[in-house]
């Protein structure tokens, strides 16, 4: 009988795609790839034949300062589901039972999003997804330890201040405190859990989940109730004038709160699985340039630690190696 119920749950997992960047798609009927700010480029989505978060109610119009919510939103107001989730064009979760080498933010570093890393990942394992995902209220990534990420302000002991040590690289720090002000206005009820979440040192990032539709809507109301208020605040102080993706980046806080006020009511089975980070998502055409581009990702992942030490985040010389290093892999 459940293996009935399983296989008719109708589960969604929205694939964010980016209008500039091509990724290879991924054969698997429960992910449903989605244009993210599909108003600004009609004509080539037709071409692409795939959906797009400008139709029904939607916010694709803000997608560049609210980044992959505007698919997120889309999917809430017009997609019908049992289960819905959310993942990226280079960010997916694998359901698979063994575990693999992950960095300091609690990411699976793979090279190529191509036929061989997609299987490697399970990403075509419908029926084990299906089973995951059935046995449980919600599966998202795992959490990482803030006390091992290192920020350009060395290593921080909270998850706020891991936010705030990076103030200048995404969003005003100012920005922080009026989140907690607008969630304790708006969503008292997520009060505690939005400081403990905060003053706690595990960070869960990057808004990529699987979730019942209960739940799913309790979490959009959550986060757009509160983004839209923060978005009409940024207006008048500006805070948000050099930070085009301050919004999107509070979602994503959000999306880290909203799992801890569900983990602490005790009452939902949640499961952890891993997240992978696809470097690149098409598979380039020289097979010189693909040898190229994999000692490359394997250089940059293997030494990535130490790399942080050497090249710290927000430093000159760090950018200086980035740039040499995307001028040489085909993206």
């Amino acid at each position: 009988m459940c293996e009935v119920n399983f296989l008719q749950t109708q589960i969604k997992i929205f694939v964010s795609r980016r209008l500039d960047v091509d990724s290879t798609l991924v054969s698997n009927p429960i992910y449903k790839p989605v244009i993210c700010g599909a108003v600004y480029a009609k004509d080539e989505i037709n071409k692409k034949n795939l959906l797009g978060d400008d139709t029904g109610e939607n916010i694709s119009f803000r997608r560049n300062s609210f980044c992959e919510f505007t698919v997120q939103y889309w999917a809430w107001k017009n997609e019908e589901a049992d289960y819905y989730g959310l993942c990226h064009y280079r960010r997916y979760l694998t359901f698979l039972s063994k575990h693999f080498r992950a960095n300091a933010q609690e990411q699976v570093m793979e090279g190529i999003l191509d036929d061989f890393t997609i299987k490697k990942y399970g990403l075509l394992e419908e029926e084990r997804m299906r089973h995951i995902i059935g046995e449980n209220d919600v599966v998202v990534n795992e959490a990482a330890d803030v006390n091992k990420i290192p920020t350009p302000l060395g290593f921080q002991p909270s998850v706020y201040d891991h936010w705030v040590a990076h103030g200048g690289m995404f969003f005003d720090k100012r920005v922080l405190p009026l989140l907690v002000d607008t969630i304790h206005r708006l969503c008292p009820q997520y009060d505690a859990a939005t400081k403990d979440y905060l003053h706690g040192m595990w960070h869960r990032g990057y808004n990529c989940y699987v979730m019942k539709k209960t739940l799913f809507f309790q979490m959009c109301q959550f986060q757009f109730g509160v983004l839209f208020d923060l978005e009409k605040q940024l207006e008048k102080n500006g805070y948000a004038k050099n930070f085009e993706r301050t919004l999107g980046y509070m979602g994503e806080i959000m999306y880290g709160i909203f799992i801890y006020w569900l983990q602490k009511k005790g009452s939902y089975k949640i499961k952890e699985v891993q997240l992978v980070y696809f470097e690149q998502t098409v598979l380039p055409d020289s097979q010189i340039q693909r040898l190229v581009d994999r000692f490359l990702f394997w250089a940059k992942f293997r030494f990535e630690d130490f790399g942080y030490k050497l090249l710290p985040k927000g430093s000159r010389r760090r950018n200086f190696v980035k740039n040499i290093y995307f001028s040489l892999v085909k993206r």
